[in-house]
């Protein structure tokens, strides 16, 4: 049977066909749009989750912040800004294992982009510093630099890392190109770096090396006091007592308030070089130039007291009070004088007046950065890290220590 267009059967085919054919092209037309649309609820889903994690971290609501941040990824599994704060989220609250496993797995994505995946990596190493794994963090924030030389904060905590590992040698480095980036003078913490890996060296008995190191700290910070201290030992440990007093009056000098830091190391020079008296002769000449250094008093004190010279120790102790009257050291230096020697009357007035002060704070150092404090001075804070900023209470409105 030939096919015409006559034929009613061939004729009904053709329009089921066509209706068929027209079926399917509504039927796709109205899945894509229903795809679309679909798109469109997910993505403003997506965005809704994101915007409420944002304000609860805004409000430093970590919890719901990381609830809301969940959803925006179950959403959109291809986000990568979210699991970056997500990850940040988990660490910030400890759960270190969850953080790492989620920045690894951003960084092995093979279609993120060449900052995303820098960044990644550096919040990796954050992780591993949060955890304690100090290797694998240095590690990875070398690697941060290996790809972005110009990334400050990377070199600011590798910097921190190389020191907690006592690499003092990488951290001069690193600590040379924050400068640069930074385009400041920071000459006074490259002159502690070299002390420190200066000290290595002295206390593993390369006396050439430490020294070595102790001169170039000092051309880069001349008033560095915590290598002039350790320049001193070196040279006292070579029986050279000239040098070795020599630098340790620059102290004196330099900062006043440090004068407690060198009384020993002079005591001790003068008394090997058999000239014991000389020590207290420049401490007397030294009080005399200098009449409200309580601290060069305090020391003249201490001398008198140990010669058996009470009553000169006592007029200098009180001229200590005179000058500072919170001085504490020098009120219970003052005070087992007076027990030793039975000066009860004496004692009953000091005691007096120490009841008047009682509410004075014990602690003798505080960092101008942070405000941190300590009952002996540190070069380095250990609650800010700043270098140089702990400094006696009593010198807090006219000086620092350089």
């Amino acid at each position: 049977m030939e096919p015409s267009v006559s034929n009613p059967y061939f004729f009904s085919v053709i329009l089921v066909l066509i209706g068929l054919f027209v079926g399917l092209a509504i039927g796709a037309w109205l899945f894509s749009r229903a795809g679309v649309v679909a798109s469109k609820v997910k993505k403003g889903e997506e965005n809704t989750a994101f915007l409420k994690g944002v304000n609860y971290l805004l409000s430093n609501d970590h919890d719901h912040a990381i609830e809301e941040f969940i959803k925006a990824v179950q959403i959109n599994s291809d986000t990568v800004e979210t699991y970056i704060a997500l990850g940040n989220l988990f660490r910030s609250k400890g759960e270190v294992g969850r953080a790492i496993r989620i920045h690894e797995s951003i960084i092995l994505r093979p279609t993120i982009d060449r900052e995303t995946r820098i960044q990644a990596m550096y919040d990796l190493g954050m992780d591993f510093k949060k955890a304690g794994f100090i290797k694998r963090a240095i590690s990875s924030l070398e690697d941060v630099i290996d790809h972005d030389p110009t990334r400050l904060d990377a070199h600011i905590q590798l910097e921190e890392l190389y020191e907690e590992v006592v690499d003092w040698e990488k951290a001069y480095i690193v600590q040379e190109r924050i400068s640069r980036l930074r385009k400041t003078q920071d000459n006074n913490i490259l002159a502690h770096l070299r002390t420190e890996l200066g000290k290595s060296f002295f206390a593993g008995n390369d006396p050439n090396s430490a020294k070595r190191l102790f001169k170039k700290a000092i051309s880069l910070d001349p008033n560095c006091i915590d290598v002039l201290l350790h320049l001193g030992d070196l040279y006292l440990s070579q029986k050279n007592y000239a040098k070795a007093i020599s630098i340790w009056k620059r102290v004196m000098k330099i900062n006043p308030p440090l004068t407690h830091l060198v009384y020993d190391r002079l005591e001790r020079a003068y008394s090997e070089k058999n000239k014991p008296d000389d020590f207290e002769h420049f401490l007397r000449k030294s009080s005399t130039e200098s009449r409200d250094n309580s601290y060069i008093h305090l020391a003249l004190a201490e001398c008198l007291a140990k010669g058996g010279k009470i009553e000169a120790a006592i007029k200098e102790l009180r001229s200590v009070l005179r000058i500072n009257p919170g001085s504490m050291e020098a009120r219970k230096k003052l005070g087992k004088i007076l027990i030793e020697h039975g000066r009860d009357n004496e004692l009953a007035l000091e005691y007096e007046d120490l009841l008047k002060r009682l509410d004075m704070p014990d602690k003798r150092f505080r960092c101008q950065n942070c405000g941190f404090e300590s009952e002996n001075v540190q070069w380095k804070c250990p609650q800010c890290l700043k270098w140089d900023t702990i400094i006696p209470k009593e010198s807090e409105s006219n000086a620092s220590i350089t």
